[in-house]
């Protein structure tokens, strides 16, 4: 299960580096790191647009699971109507507000201890990265009760 078509994936522009510094360290990839926040958003309700998007990485990147869940939650949003579906683009649009308000809550509840913000961008601090991945795992185990 994939889009029809392999679609750049936009994140927020002040993300960017802590999209980069997570990946291959707290999570695996940044399409896991965009799932997490899709998640988070869409659990709180929530969506965010963009000051200034990003292209980030290509849809290709996600895993069917991710793809299934995100179909899922357009559905459950628009009263399972699978019109709301049919377009990929759009599908993805909204996912990727779920995921930049999923950010927001992801430092806000998390990351603001191990993060700081410099010229309007987030970068992990250097001298509690040792701590960030456990906090992280702890973190989503305390998201699923």
């Amino acid at each position: 299960m994939s889009f029809s078509e392999d679609i750049r994936v936009k994140t927020e522009q002040k993300y960017k580096t802590l999209y980069n510094e997570l990946k291959n360290f707290a999570v695996g990839d940044m399409h896991e790191l965009f799932f997490l926040c899709a998640c988070l958003g869409f659990k709180a309700n929530q969506k965010e647009t963009f000051e200034r998007g990003d292209d980030r990485f290509w849809s290709r990147t996600f895993t069917p699971e991710e793809y299934a869940c995100f179909y899922a939650m357009i559905l459950e949003k628009k009263n399972m109507d699978l019109a709301s579906i049919k377009d990929d683009k759009t599908v993805l649009g909204e996912i990727e507000l779920y995921a930049n308000a999923g950010m927001k809550i992801l430092i806000d509840e998390l990351l603001s201890d191990y993060v700081h913000e410099t010229n309007e961008e987030y970068k992990l601090d250097p001298m509690s990265r040792e701590e960030l991945p456990k906090a992280l795992l702890h973190f989503i185990y305390e998201q699923l009760q």
